[in-house]
């Protein structure tokens, strides 16, 4: 799905709800089968009436690429057998390979099987966890009497994105020490103060890539790049064995005393940091850290990029733009960052964009920088 307003986030989150359901099922009972009508692959679900007959679902590129992993068929070979349309042999291969002495929490989306998790996932939905940021974001308002505006908000196949930031929260780039009070203007760095804003990321995905995260968030004001933090708070998706059925909503609001705490403890902690990040003196202080190695000079670009790709496995097709936006940035560490975010923007697959902007943040980090100058002075 691509670049939506607000609106239609929540719109597509509640139409997903209304067109979804999940079911817990002995693996052998998951059954691979060649569709000559598609020419793909199909799973083949039981449903909970035994009267019905298994259902026939498609599956998305990640069901595809956890089924892989979980007969442990190397993904090159399992993608060759799409692609030759071998998908007898694929099905044949999948059948024999999967593990049969395991329960699977089965996750179905518009006839679409988009994952396949173990019994003990933990259901959080995409949809709570964008309400529960909406609220906590009007408190924040309330309280600190700070506005937040969400800059972002996307859904990919495997994750929801909500990026916030506040206009209150204001600082400067500029290899020194940063100020109490700012009028941002239109500057450059080059020759001016860069002023950011400091806001949040907020990630979580209901088909297993991973925990819930929530990441401090800067926003460059005359570009509108983006850089990540690491400082994360995460919640991985496990929870009490699910059983075998159809697993409703009312099913996890009658859940048992012990995981209505965890629950509670879960959203507890996830508040708090998002409070947190939005801390006049914590954004500060990560400005200031980036202050410290923001006008450190890099004596060799090319070098430099060629560093960076092969230290964070960026595509080696993007050298050249790395290269050209470098040199508008100018030979700085803050300006080798800029490149490779601005570069992210150009970037189709919102995942990888993600992606880039961890790497931009990454850049400015004083390890980064000694690995940096100590590689281009070796060469």
């Amino acid at each position: 799905m691509g670049k939506k307003t607000l609106r239609e986030i929540v719109e597509e989150l509640e139409r997903q709800k209304k067109n979804r359901y999940d079911i817990t099922v002995p693996s052998e009972q998951l059954k691979v089968v060649a569709d000559v009508g598609t020419n793909t692959i199909k799973i083949s679900v039981p449903q909970l009436d035994e009267k019905q007959s298994a259902k026939l679902h498609g599956i998305t590129e990640w069901t595809h690429r956890q089924i892989a992993e979980k007969c442990k068929i190397p993904k090159t070979y399992y993608d060759r057998m799409r692609e030759e349309n071998k998908h007898n042999l694929l099905a044949y291969n999948i059948n024999s390979w999967f593990p049969d002495k395991e329960k699977r929490l089965v996750r179905v989306l518009d006839n679409n099987v988009r994952a396949l998790l173990s019994s003990t996932y933990r259901c959080i939905d995409n949809y709570d966890i964008l309400y529960n940021a909406m609220q906590e974001f009007e408190k924040i308002k309330n309280d600190k009497k700070i506005d937040i505006d969400i800059q972002r908000a996307d859904i990919t196949d495997r994750h929801l994105y909500i990026k916030a930031v506040s206009p209150q929260l204001v600082d400067e780039i500029t290899g020194q020490k940063a100020k109490e009070t700012f009028k941002p203007r239109d500057y450059t760095f080059t020759d001016k103060p860069e002023f950011v804003h400091g806001g949040i990321i907020i990630r979580n995905s209901e088909v297993g890539d991973g925990a819930v995260v929530i990441q401090p968030f800067i926003s460059v004001l005359r570009c509108t790049n983006g850089l990540i933090s690491d400082r994360t708070l995460r919640r991985i998706h496990r929870g009490k064995d699910l059983g075998v059925g159809i697993i409703e909503q009312s099913d996890i609001e009658k859940s048992d005393e012990t995981k209505i705490l965890e629950d509670k403890a879960l959203w507890s902690r996830i508040n708090d940091l998002i409070h947190r990040t939005f801390n006049s003196e914590i954004f500060h202080k990560w400005v200031d850290e980036i202050n410290e190695v923001a006008t450190i000079e890099i004596p060799k670009p090319t070098l430099a990029v060629d560093n960076i790709i092969k230290h964070y496995g960026l595509p080696e097709k993007k050298k050249d733009d790395l290269l050209n936006q470098f040199s508008k940035e100018g030979n700085t560490q803050w300006g080798l960052s800029m490149a490779v975010t601005r570069v992210a923007q150009d970037l189709k697959d919102y995942e990888q964009q993600i992606e880039w902007e961890k790497v931009g943040a990454n850049i400015l980090d004083k390890k980064t920088t000694e690995i940096i100058l100590k590689e281009v002075e070796e060469e």
